[in-house]
């Protein structure tokens, strides 16, 4: 089983500290003409009660007249939800 969880208080209150945390992000268009896009960051771990698959996710949506922000998009999101709980990158 895996639980998807949209708020980072109720993440961290669930996540067992004892095991790893990975974080990744994917760049998916959203339109048939690959204008807009969603970016998709992840946060996944394992839930402290049950053992199950916890995954935190955020959304950015842009477009292609942002594509150059979107590592950086990418780097706001490790900084701010990454980081701070110790996830190293890759799912």
């Amino acid at each position: 089983m895996k639980e998807v969880i949209y708020n980072i208080e109720e993440f961290k209150a669930k996540v067992d500290k004892t095991k790893p945390l990975h974080h990744c992000a994917m760049r998916k268009s959203i339109d048939q003409h690959g204008i807009f896009y969603r970016i998709i960051f992840r946060i996944y771990s394992i839930d402290k009660n049950y053992g199950h698959i916890l995954i935190f996710e955020t959304q950015k949506r842009t477009s292609i007249a942002e594509l150059e922000q979107h590592p950086q998009d990418y780097k706001a999101f490790v900084q701010k939800y990454a980081r701070p709980l110790g996830s190293t990158e890759g799912a």
